[in-house]
This record gives C-alpha cells, structure tokens and sequence, in this order.
C-alpha cells in the first residue's frame, strides 16, 4: 500500500473513534423524549366563556308624542341629549286650541264688564229704592193723620214699588251675570289646559335616544290614541341585552 492510501485509513479511524466518543458523551443522538407538566390534582371551577352577538336596550323607553294637532314652533333638544323629568321638549302650535283660548278670555272680559256695569246701576237703583220707601212711609204716616189725599199716597206707594221692581231686577241681572262670568272662567281654565298640552315634557330623567321630527313640522295628536311619535326618550341607568345564543350553547348559560 502506498503513503495516500494509509493517511485515509488512519483519518477515518479517527473520525469514527470520535463520533463514537461524542455520543457516549451525550452530544447528539439523545431521546430527550415528551415534557410534561405535572401538579398535585385538587378540585377546581371550569369557566366556559360563551361567546354571541347581540344588542343592548334600555329597560325604560318612553315614546313621546303629543296631544294636539298643529306645528312645532319650539324643539330645545336634540338626539343623545340628557334631559330632566319635566322639562320642555317642544312646543307644538295649535290653532284650534289658540283661537279657543283666545275666545275664551274675550267672553270672560266681557261678562266682567258686564258685571260691573250691573252692580254700578244696582248702586243707584237702590239709592232710588230707599228714596222712594222713606218718601212713601212719610206719606202713610201724612194720609193716617189725614194731612193729605188717598191719591197723594198712592203716587207714593206707586214711585216706592216701581224702585223697588227696578232694583230687583237688575239684582238678578248681576247674579246671572256673575254666573255667566263664572262659566266663562272655567272655559278659560278648560281652553287655557288644552293649549298646555301642546307642551311636550320630559315623564322621566334619561337621554333623547331617538329623534324623529324637526321644527316646523306638523305633527298629528290625539289625546285617546297615539298621534305622530316624536322622540323617545330613554333611562339609560337600567339597561338589557338581547343576544341570539346558538341551541347548543343554551344550556350552558345561566343567570349570573
């Protein structure tokens, strides 16, 4: 064998005594094999999150519409505002009620007066009205003493009774006046109470979760039934979820 050929024989030699080393040296080729974790066992909860879609509602939602007829001259809020139990949403302007609240007062103005107008007269009337009875007791006291004439009493008499008639007449004047002038107050309360209703007012402390009418338009009321829906107004401090839960999944929510 030639010088070459022992080299190679000798390297490989080599090379195989230390690999063989190696590996009994743990280098390479070691199974490390499988980690596992190992704990005491104990017992334990197991929470399973259920995830699903849905939306969020107020439990408290109020539909607000009006009570009358006509056009919103007054709209103080806007969606996503927080209002107050009572105060003034809109304004509706209601020509019936106006006009019929306006007629109102004018009678009632005029029954007043013409109640003053009776009770000045019945002032004079009764003046007159004792006048005439003092005048008409002298003339009994003249005609028992015989002083003047039967007839002379009798004009008396006739003066007293006709005072007296006027005077009772225009008494039962100012009591039906004051009568009329009281129902005319009332109509006025009535007409004055309707046109109030054409003030929309908060009924809760919440937000205006929804918006459905601008100012100047005409909206339909109606006291016995739903007129135009104008807003609604929600109490955001209870609120609910509606969520669509797969069949699968339902037994395993609960409440809480």
């Amino acid at each position: 064998m030639n010088k070459k050929f022992i080299w190679i024989i000798v390297s490989l030699v080599v090379v195989v005594v230390a690999l063989v080393g190696l590996k009994k040296a743990g280098v390479f080729g070691k199974d490390e094999g499988i980690k596992v974790s190992i704990e005491k066992a104990a017992k334990r909860t197991i929470v399973e999150t259920v995830t699903a879609s849905g939306k969020i509602y107020p439990e408290v939602e109020v539909k607000m519409s009006p009570d009358v007829s006509g056009e919103i001259v007054e709209l103080n809020v806007q969606e996503g505002d927080s209002v107050r139990r009572g105060q003034v949403l809109a304004k509706v302007y209601a020509d019936i009620l106006t006009t019929q609240r306006d007629q109102a007062a004018a009678q009632l103005n005029q029954q007043q007066a013409t109640v003053s107008n009776y009770t000045a007269q019945l002032s004079g009337l009764k003046a007159t009205m004792e006048q005439t009875k003092a005048q008409f007791d002298r003339q009994k006291q003249l005609l028992d003493q015989k002083v003047i004439s039967r007839a002379e009493f009798e004009q008396a008499e006739s003066a007293f009774r006709s005072a007296e008639a006027n005077y009772n007449a225009a008494l039962q004047n100012v009591k039906a006046n004051i009568a009329s002038a009281s129902s005319a107050e009332a109509a006025l309360t009535v007409a004055a109470k309707n046109l109030s209703r054409s003030t929309l007012v908060s009924p809760i402390d919440g937000v205006i979760s929804q918006l459905n009418v601008k100012k100047g338009e005409r909206v339909v009321g109606n006291s016995m039934m739903a007129g135009t829906e104008m807003m609604r107004v929600a109490d955001m401090s209870r609120i609910e979820a509606i969520v669509d839960v797969s069949e699968n999944d339902v037994p395993k929510v609960h409440l809480g």
